[in-house]
This record gives C-alpha cells, structure tokens and sequence, in this order.
C-alpha cells in the first residue's frame, strides 16, 4: 500500500487530515465545468442542495476546492471553476454579474476573456478566482460584439476589450 499522506493538503481541517490519512476515501463530490454538481458520478437534481453546494465552495490556502458549511469541510474535485457568471445585466455600465455564489459583482471588462470552445471568463472575488459564464449568459453577450477588422471586440459604455484576435481566430472556433 502506498503512503499518499505527502499529497493531504495541510491547510484542510485537522480532523480531515486525519481521515484521508488513515487510508479512508471520501465519495466524490463533483462541480463539472459546465456548473453542475455530481455525486459519485450523478447528477444532483434537489435545488436546494445545488443552491447550498453553490454558496459554499471555498479553496484553501493550500489550493484544494472545498464545501464550506458551518463547521464543516469536504473536500471536492472542480473541473475547471468554483464559480460561474449565471445572469449579467448589459444595461448598466459596468455590468453586475450574478454569480453561482448568489453573490453579486461588477464586470471587470479588463478580465474578460475567451477560450475556444466558447468559453467565456472573468476574474472575480477581487481577482482571485476565475469565474466561467454558464450558457445563458455567454449567449446574452451577443448584442455588445462587434467584429471589425477581424477582430471580436466587446463594447461597453465608452470601454472596448478585444476578446479573440485575427490570429486566435485562426486557430479557434469562436462566437
């Protein structure tokens, strides 16, 4: 049997430590990159669960994704974000997103950027976490593009970000 007790993040609770190291597994709880929560490979379904699994997700300093509920910490495997742009509202300049978190935020246009794939992120939490925009509100950028000179530029108010460049283009899909 191998020790993996070198790989336990110290900065996770004590007591959880303590489990993993006694060669205990815990069952996996999952948030996929598209924002669902799985458990053991299925779906949950129970909003309120996905609601207070949403509101809880927490990283230690040590860099493993956590739920936090009261006294408790469990840890979880994230695909790819702990948090996602549900809901942006386009009429306000700078637009407040609404997060997975129910945490409000304002667009940092500056932190805006594509990935192939039609990925579309921004930087939250005063920059520290990256937060995927989920499919409704990738899509509800669409009336702030524009294309020029080969470029997708997103205009807001009087502020301009290019988001993928003629030479990304070439080599991406794109919106």
């Amino acid at each position: 049997m191998t020790d993996h007790s070198d790989d336990i993040d110290s900065t996770l609770p004590q007591v959880v430590q303590d489990f993993l190291r006694s060669g205990a597994t815990l069952q996996e709880i999952r948030l996929n990159a598209r924002g669902n929560w799985t458990h053991e490979g299925l779906i949950f379904e129970n909003k309120r669960i996905i609601d207070l699994f949403s509101r809880s997700v927490g990283r230690t300093e040590g860099g493993t994704w956590v739920l936090e509920i009261g006294r408790f910490t469990y840890p979880i495997v994230v695909e790819d974000t702990g948090f996602f742009v549900e809901r942006v509202d386009w009429s306000d300049d700078p637009p407040p997103l609404l997060l997975s978190d129910r945490s409000e935020e304002m667009l940092d246009l500056d932190t805006l950027t594509y990935q192939s794939g039609g990925r579309l992120y921004c930087r939250v939490k005063q920059g520290d976490f990256r937060a995927r925009f989920k499919r409704s509100a990738y899509h509800s950028i669409i009336d702030h593009l524009q294309e020029r000179d080969g470029e997708i530029v997103i205009a807001i108010g009087d502020r301009e970000k290019t988001l993928i460049s003629t030479d990304e283009r070439e080599s991406t899909d794109h919106f």
